[in-house]
């Protein structure tokens, strides 16, 4: 969870006002979070951190699903047992 701070605050006064230097400064800095009217609205990333949260969740998805289908044969998943048999190989 990202803990609002006097640094990663911005309004959206200050995004229409300074647009590049905040830009810059979520890239260097971390998130930040834009407020409106004393609201948070958004949150502004950087691209590196957006696709780094992407593909935690998808991986995380993944996970999930693996596990669902090894509990849950139904589904439509192999065992790795019935998979290794399957191929002919040995674990």
């Amino acid at each position: 969870m990202i803990i609002p701070t006097e640094k990663n605050i911005k309004t959206v006064t200050d995004l229409r006002e300074r647009t590049l230097e905040l830009l810059r400064q979520t890239k260097s800095s971390g998130p930040t979070i834009i407020f409106h009217h004393s609201k948070p609205m958004a949150i502004m990333l950087s691209v590196d951190e957006y696709s780094n949260m992407t593909e935690m969740l998808e991986d995380y998805l993944d996970i999930q699903e693996a596990k669902e289908s090894e509990e849950n044969p139904q589904t439509g998943g192999i065992n790795l047992k019935q998979l290794a048999k399957k191929y002919g190989l040995s674990i």
